[in-house]
């Protein structure tokens, strides 16, 4: 402790020193200052001179002598400056001659370059106590948290020159194989990386982790930079400090630089560097030049990795590269800062977790990556935009939250965790800026293995691929903890389908929707469409409106995605958007049917090989878009004679209390449902006899009836009657005759407004229930007054289809769909929301008092 204390006092005064020496010559040039013409004798000698006279440092005075013609380090570190210096004794050369990555068996073998390195990246600018040293300032001191420091290394000490065959693959690359090229793979500084006590405690990286990391043992209070352990600290001189490590130390590459160079993760970096170019650099190529008149350099380039964070953006001739091609970040940039608000390069750093050569290759020929050989055969033609979504996941912004230690909170950009043990990491790298953990699995990211994969990787559904990317519903179809069935109508069948809008206009049409390989966007063809034949004609248009088609398919994906398992014996199945599918069968002999496809008669079927099992469900790809209703409940209700005592009450309310409603916010096929809330829904018809029976027994009266009361009072009072008698007939929950037995209550639409006790015991201020019974076959409801009635199985008007749907203006406010007429363009037409009801007639009226 008193050691400690010691040097810390020392470090104090040395500061103290420098600033009195520099305050007497700014105010006194006569005054005789203590320390003009001596030095404090604890002080000790210059670096320089402390290393040339202890006899263990011979191979590193050599060093800064050979370097003094050059760079002058011999002045600076026996005279001014202020360094801190990590140094190696003889008998570390020594052991770094006999086995080294350079090769190089004698200090006679180190060129010019290599001496460079190592004196410059063994320099750090200040003077550094070890504990110390993991403090750093960005406005405010941080005490403990710094991992890294800049060095003194500059970009120009090291331009190397690369043959063609050791320059990556790619269009930007290509034209420079037969010359080579000048290539800094960074043109920022080089940092050194130091693990200490305090970084070590403030991070919560303990031994275990250390060990993993760096593949070296530590002791407590022990300080290693990179992998090096410093075994002499804190020797004072006059103008610094010198630490002494273990071993010579070797600048290290940067994330990037390893993988290139690392013969077991050469496909993972070949992946990588497909997303990178040469980008010419002037500034250094004129500083280069400036420095070395005598050998210019026409052109340096330098390799940098396209992202929107510490990257390039676009392509070196100037295009812009897509959102879905950028890397999270550049893996290249040696000063590399964390995108995380007051992140800076000395407290973190990247991880990059690097499945090796062995991992890849049997995930792609043998493990879930089976579903990537089947489709491109090869990882070098699997395209680039999936193998992006692979690198996200691998790629790491934060080395601090990805220490082994924390693997268990791992997750990715979409919060999906990533399944990494320490147990998978079979080596580690710790770089310029960051660490590499060497993994013996690929954690691929989970639009490889949910629901979502098939249409992903599939040639033939580039339309709902589309459709899902620009809807952002990946995020929502790979949610592992959740089940989907996701029916996907290939891009062969996707045609002919009747566009709500389109079919709510005077010159009906339908839609074949392509995708559009020039534009990378997905367009639609109209064609005219005659509703009593099922004849589609001749296309009158073509839509490439953006905010159409996204809309449309929007829609169109709602319709198609079941949340659950649609194999599990039932019949009928609700959509994300509240629509139903009648589903039979199961696997490749699967049918299903929309509301629409019902009501036609048509089939729609699974393609050859056109089932995926996946793992969080099942997608099946179908041979024709799934249509949903194309009737409003006031559409079948007024259309079908059997059901015209009850639409006729429902349509006879004035305008104030209207159930029927064409208005803003209400515009639809028709009218719309006023009691309807983007939800499904059940509404039970009574027979015509059954109404007429009520209306003769005065449980209600019709509206010639209501229209002869003169009270007003009176007149209001059977208006509110009625109306709370029809809407105990609407159901929350859409419910159907398929098989299933079952005895359920279902809120209704009707609110109880007194304290009388009801068959279901209903509060005051909640809504009247009803219970359902099924035996599978037929369904008996009992009312909150203890009556009944069934559901008539008969006349086949049960399991009716229909939905409201809200549209952003009135059908008939757009031009036809060939562009004739007057309104707004047809392609400006928005669906916004809808609600879905299936209709059920029945033997007798419902009442709740």
């Amino acid at each position: 402790m008193k050691i400690k204390i010691r040097k810390q006092l020392r470090h104090y005064l040395l500061m103290k020193l420098l600033l009195l020496a520099g305050l007497f010559a700014i105010i006194s040039c006569k005054d005789e200052y203590l320390y003009d013409n001596s030095e404090p004798e604890w002080l000790g000698a210059s670096i320089y001179d402390y290393l040339k006279a202890n006899e263990n440092y011979t191979y590193y005075t050599r060093l800064i002598d050979d370097l003094q013609e050059s760079d002058k380090y011999r002045d600076v570190l026996a005279k001014t400056g202020s360094k801190t210096l990590f140094v190696a004794d003889d008998d570390a050369f020594e052991r770094f001659f006999q086995n080294n990555p350079w090769n190089v068996s004698s200090y006679e073998g180190l060129s010019l370059t290599q001496k460079r390195l190592i004196i410059k990246f063994s320099m750090i600018d200040n003077a550094y106590l070890i504990e110390t040293l993991s403090n750093y300032y960005n406005g405010e001191l941080q005490e403990g948290s710094a991992l890294r420091r800049s060095t003194s290394v500059s970009v120009l000490d090291s331009i190397p020159h690369l043959s063609g065959d050791k320059l990556p693959d790619g269009p930007f690359w290509n034209s420079h194989k037969n010359k080579g090229m000048y290539l800094l793979k960074d043109a920022t500084s080089w940092p050194m990386v130091h693990f200490l006590e305090g970084s070590l405690k403030s991070a919560r990286i303990d031994n275990a982790d250390f060990s993993l990391i760096t593949g070296v043992e530590r002791s407590p209070n022990d300080a290693h930079i990179f992998s090096v352990k410093v075994k002499e600290r804190d020797i004072t001189c006059k103008n610094g400090y010198i630490h002494v490590l273990e071993d010579v130390l070797l600048p290290p590459v940067n994330l990037a630089e390893y993988l290139d160079q690392n013969p077991d993760s050469r496909i993972f970096s070949d992946l990588l560097d497909r997303f990178s170019a040469p980008y010419y650099n002037a500034s250094q190529t004129n500083a280069y030049n400036q420095v070395n008149p005598e050998q210019p350099i026409d052109s340096i380039f330098e390799k940098i990795y396209y992202s929107a964070w510490d990257g390039r953006v676009r392509y070196p001739d100037g295009r812009l590269i897509g959102s879905d091609l950028l890397l999270p970040f550049n893996p290249g940039r040696n000063e590399y800062v964390s995108s995380a608000a007051g992140s800076s390069m000395q407290s973190d750093m990247a991880a990059i977790i690097a499945p090796t050569n062995e991992a890849m290759t049997d995930y792609f020929e043998n493990g879930a990556g089976v579903i990537l050989k089947n489709r491109f055969g090869s990882w070098e033609d699997t395209p680039d935009y999936i193998i992006m979504k692979l690198l996200n996941r691998h790629l790491r912004e934060s080395f601090l939250e990805s220490v082994p230690g924390r693997f268990d909170k791992l997750v990715d950009n979409n919060n999906s965790p990533i399944p990494i043990s320490p147990g998978d990491i079979s080596s580690s790298y710790v770089g310029l800026n960051g660490v590499v953990y060497n993994t013996n699995k690929v954690y691929p990211p989970d639009d490889y293995i949910s629901v979502y994969a098939p249409v992903l990787l599939s040639e033939d559904t580039k339309v709902f691929n589309w459709a899902v990317n620009e809807n952002e519903f990946d995020l929502y179809l790979n949610a592992l903890k959740s089940t989907y069935t996701f029916f996907v109508p290939t891009d062969e069948y996707f045609e002919n389908y009747l566009d709500p809008i389109a079919y709510a206009k005077d010159v009906k049409g339908v839609m074949k929707y392509w995708y559009n390989d020039e534009t990378s966007e997905v367009n639609a063809t109209v064609y005219t469409y005659d509703p009593l034949t099922g004849e589609v004609g001749d296309s009158v248009n073509t839509i490439d409106n953006y905010n159409f088609i996204r809309n449309r398919l929007l829609d169109m994906l709602d319709t198609h995605i079941v949340i659950g398992d649609v194999e599990s014996g039932a019949k009928y199945y609700f959509t994300k958007n509240g629509n139903i599918l009648l589903v039979n069968g199961t696997g490749a002999d699967l049918k299903v049917q929309a509301g629409f496809d019902i009501e036609s008669g048509t089939s729609i079927n699974v393609v050859e090989d056109g089932v995926y099992r996946q793992e969080n469900g099942t997608t099946f790809f179908i041979d024709k878009p799934l249509q949903a209703p194309l009737q409003s409940v006031y559409g079948v209700l007024s259309k079908t004679p059997e059901f015209s005592e009850f639409f006729n009450l429902l349509n006879g309310f004035p305008a104030t209390s209207a159930i029927f409603l064409r208005q803003t916010n209400y515009y639809g096929l028709d009218f719309n449902v006023s009691l309807f809330n983007t939800f499904n829904y059940t509404v039970y018809v009574p027979t015509n006899e059954a109404i007429l029976q009520a209306i003769n027994d005065g449980l209600i009266m019709n509206w010639e009836q209501i229209d002869a009361i003169q009270d007003s009072g009176e007149k209001a009072a059977e208006i509110e009657k009625l109306e709370r008698f029809l809407r105990y007939h609407f159901q929350d929950n859409s419910i159907f005759v398929d098989g299933e037995t079952f005895y359920k209550l279902y809120q209704t639409a009707t609110i109880k407004n007194d304290d009388a006790v009801t068959q279901f015991g209903t509060y005051k201020d909640k809504y009247y229930r009803l219970g359902i019974n099924s035996d599978g076959q037929n369904i008996t409801l009992n009312t909150e007054n203890y009556g009944t009635a069934n559901l008539i199985r008969e006349d086949g008007l049960y399991n009716i289809m229909t939905r409201d749907y809200i549209f952003s203006n009135s059908p008939q406010s757009y031009r036809e769909i060939d562009g004739t007429g007057t309104g707004s363009n047809f392609e400006n037409s928005t669906i916004i929301t809808s609600s879905t009801a299936v209709i059920h007639q029945i033997d007798n009226v419902l009442r709740f008092e």
